[in-house]
């Protein structure tokens, strides 16, 4: 299996800490809407520098590359509003407060 990966970053535009145990879901999904790979990891700060590796067989079209993002933490909630495509070798992924 040869594998591709996907970097980059989510942040949000909101100045304030990041507490401790924030956790950012990232997926990797095609325009069709499938889920191809997808990670948590702990985001201490904002950005956050995130990393998924996907099977290449999976991947028709890596032009086509969509992320979903979601970060949740003690302070709220921040998301992606739409997909955002997969900008080369370091993707920046702007996240939305969301109002729970």
């Amino acid at each position: 299996m040869t594998l591709m990966t996907v970097s980059g970053n989510v942040f949000f535009r909101e100045r304030i800490a990041v507490p401790p145990g924030a956790i950012a879901t990232i997926k990797l999904v095609d325009t069709e809407g499938e889920v191809l790979a997808a990670t948590a990891i702990e985001a201490p700060g904002i950005p956050a520098e995130f990393s998924v590796a996907v099977d290449a067989e999976l991947v028709q079209d890596p032009a086509k590359l969509l992320i979903w993002a979601m970060l949740r933490s003690e302070v709220g909630v921040w998301g992606t509003t739409e997909l955002v495509p997969v900008d080369g070798e370091s993707t920046a992924v702007m996240l939305t407060k969301i109002d729970e």
